[in-house]
């Protein structure tokens, strides 16, 4: 009888092949920001996974968390396979830069339609320059009198705080590569060094009430957690008990109101076996995640578009189904006009 307990997968098989579990996760990931930001949005009380949880956990950290995982570990394995600086960053820039510069320009575009302003105030005004900073990753959340009335304020496209963090990982990765760090026992080594350095860096923000700040230390150990699990990919089992065991984990977190512990340890690995399990769905299924950045970068100023048109506030689930098939749709065409 064959006692053999070991798993018969491991990371390092799963990631040599593509993922359509991945695609699809990150096409409903795309969503479940939609989704959240349909409760943010509209002021709304009961996402049902802050209900779930007893407001320990929003969609939004869900999904946000998926995204650095999966470019942790693809960066890290880009990285290697494109050695030098220029292959490697300009491999970032057409992934990121076009779609992110197509948005930022035409929601200047769609502010001129909707800006409570004279149109050629609000086109000479330099607020409505500035805001083009965010094309460069400086951000900037405003245009003048756009979405002014809207009952969350009048923030344009909330959603683009997470792109300077992921450029700033890109350049982490390209340091730790060139370092040798990104190799097993050094990457620990710097691993740990930023969860010290993430500790620190929660406590003085806390103090000093930099909320925008803090929210950046997730993103980036999700991130340097997937350059672990890259190098360390011969070692990381794909395995049903394991993924049972983790969602345990997260259970109990949240009921000792831990919810740091539970998305910190337990879910990057439920995120990995969904991921990467043996059974994955079909290519239909998995089309869609194509789009997942697309449609992350426009659902927001769609949204808040759709409130204005509203009267400023819509009941969260009309605004929420009409945002879904409108930000995949815009984000669709994103994706074949600027990525493609």
């Amino acid at each position: 009888m064959n006692t053999d307990k070991r798993p018969s997968l491991y990371l390092e098989t799963q990631i040599k092949q593509k993922s359509n579990n991945l695609d699809l996760m990150k096409f409903l990931a795309a969503w479940l920001v939609v989704v959240h930001h349909s409760f943010d949005l509209n002021l709304a009380k009961g996402e049902w996974i802050k209900v779930i949880t007893g407001q320990q956990l929003d969609f939004g950290t869900m999904a946000v968390s998926l995204f650095f995982l999966a470019s942790g570990i693809f960066i890290a394995k880009s990285m290697e396979r494109n050695q030098s600086a220029k292959r490697f960053f300009k491999a970032r820039f057409r992934r990121v830069w076009p779609p992110l510069a197509a948005v930022v320009v035409l929601s200047v575009v769609m502010g001129a339609f909707v800006t409570t302003l004279p149109v050629g105030q609000y086109l000479t005004s330099s607020v409505t320059w500035r805001y083009l900073l965010n094309a460069v990753f400086v951000l900037q959340h405003d245009l003048p009198g756009v979405f002014e009335n809207n009952v969350f304020g009048s923030a344009v496209n909330g959603a683009l705080w997470t792109l300077p963090v992921e450029v700033l990982c890109y350049v982490a990765c390209y340091v730790i590569y060139r370092l040798g760090l990104l190799k097993k026992k050094r990457i620990l080594g710097v691993m740990a060094v930023y969860l010290v350095c993430a500790w620190f860096g929660f406590r003085i923000c806390a103090v000093l009430g930099i909320a925008i700040l803090s929210a950046a230390f997730r993103p980036i150990y999700f991130f340097l957690l997937g350059h672990v699990l890259y190098v360390y990919r011969d070692k990381v089992p794909v395995d049903l008990r394991l993924f049972i065991l983790s969602l345990a984990g997260m259970v109990v977190c949240f009921m000792l109101s831990q919810p740091g512990a539970a998305v910190w340890i337990f879910y990057p690995y439920v995120l990995v076996y969904l991921a990467f399990m043996g059974k994955q769905c079909g290519s239909r299924l998995a089309f869609g995640g194509r789009f997942s950045y697309t449609i992350y970068l426009c659902a927001f100023p769609l949204q808040q578009l759709l409130i204005h048109c509203f009267g400023g506030q819509m009941d969260v689930y009309v605004h929420m189904g009409l945002a879904l098939v409108l930000s995949t749709a815009v984000g669709a065409v994103l994706h074949y006009v600027t990525e493609k």
